[in-house]
């Protein structure tokens, strides 16, 4: 039996897919461009490889949960135009129905969303907050968790899950075959009204049991340098074997010196070097390049190279092709480790979803 984490070419953005042995499957963040459905186009058809690859409820594709970091466009793309947010009666089966959602408590508490996908799942989230304690709030397509503390969400402690803490449970179900452990955000950045949006970011430790051994995904969002260290911090004793690069490779989630000339952190740096040995370190951004972008850093990828045992092991998504097409980075977990799964698909071939009117990109 094998466990699945699917890391999708979106460019400078995230959208990674978990699928345990247990046939649980759970998404952390989305970035799926309208213009992927054309033939023509330079990105990935993520929305066909979901249709394709999750699991049917009668002629319905779901998600047992969706999770969002945080309300940046790049982490919310494309979620009003390719998933079901309303009630479960009314959904389209076209589009994918999410039968959890997990949101950072920030989502909803925040008055100044910067995107109409984030506001769309503010108003999803609300809806489904107003069937907490009724009996319908354990329907599928209208549970919902939240992520991190505010003080204005203390009625709903009983689904709120804090920093420290770890999710057991997800759309009912307890046998998940991985355990989600919060890394942030702390207490004090939510409810603060200078803490910025990446500040606030949802992060996971998530843990796959087997065999004798443990194997785990860092997937931090676009934390920055300082709130990475204090997550150091806080969770000494993590190791990793898969991390996701924080903000797509961005030098400032390891510095808070100079892009062009400083230096790595040293605490990240001694953290980095202690999964040398077992650890792949994926990139979610465009193709990295010797150039003053950030991100992607040309210089991160250079200093995380320097913290896994071969060069392979550090993973551009933007650099995954078959026959000079994009294709997701799939990382396989079983009993004997961590390998890379090879996806072979025919990227262009459209799924039979009815394509909807979608926004600005």
């Amino acid at each position: 039996m094998a466990n699945y984490v699917t890391f999708f070419p979106v460019g400078n953005g995230d959208m990674t897919l978990f699928s345990t042995e247990d046939k649980i499957n759970f998404m952390i963040d989305c970035n799926i461009r309208k213009e992927s459905e054309d033939d023509e186009s330079e990105w990935y058809d993520c929305n066909k490889y979901l249709h394709d690859n999750l699991e049917l409820d009668g002629k319905q594709v779901y998600l047992d949960a969706f999770f969002l970091t945080h309300s940046d466009h790049d982490h919310c793309r494309g979620i009003d135009e390719y998933f079901n947010l309303c009630a479960p009666d009314d959904c389209d089966v076209n589009k994918i129905r999410i039968n959890e959602l997990c949101v950072p408590a920030r989502l909803l508490v925040d008055d100044e969303l910067a995107n109409d996908d984030a506001k769309a799942l503010r108003t999803e989230a609300e809806r489904r907050l107003d069937l907490y304690g009724q009996d319908d709030f354990n329907v599928d397509g209208n549970r919902l968790k939240i992520i991190g503390y505010s003080k204005d969400l203390t009625d709903y402690s009983d689904i709120t899950t804090v920093a420290g803490e770890t999710i057991c449970e997800l759309n009912g179900k307890s046998d998940l075959g991985c355990e989600i452990f919060v890394l942030r955000p702390v207490k004090k950045d939510t409810d603060e009204k200078d803490a910025g949006v990446n500040e606030c970011t949802a992060s996971f430790y998530i843990s796959f049991a087997m065999g004798d051994n443990v194997y785990s995904v860092m997937i931090m969002g676009d934390i920055e340098c300082e709130n990475w260290k204090e997550v150091i911090s806080l969770n000494e004793e993590k190791e990793y074997d898969i991390l996701l690069a924080p903000h797509h490779c961005s030098w400032h989630a390891i510095s808070t010196e100079d892009k062009s000339t400083g230096s790595i952190d040293a605490t990240i740096e001694e953290y980095l070097e202690r999964s040398k040995e077992k650890a792949y370190i994926v990139a979610s951004s465009k193709k990295i390049k010797r150039d003053t972008d950030n991100p992607p850093s040309y210089r991160a990828m250079n200093a995380y190279k320097k913290h896994v045992k071969y060069d392979s092991r550090f993973i551009s998504t933007a650099d995954e092709l078959y026959n000079d097409e994009p294709i997701p980075v799939k990382l396989k977990i079983t009993v004997q480790g961590v390998s890379k799964e090879s996806v072979k698909t025919d990227v262009k071939r459209h799924s039979i979803y009815t394509p909807k009117s979608y926004g600005e990109y």
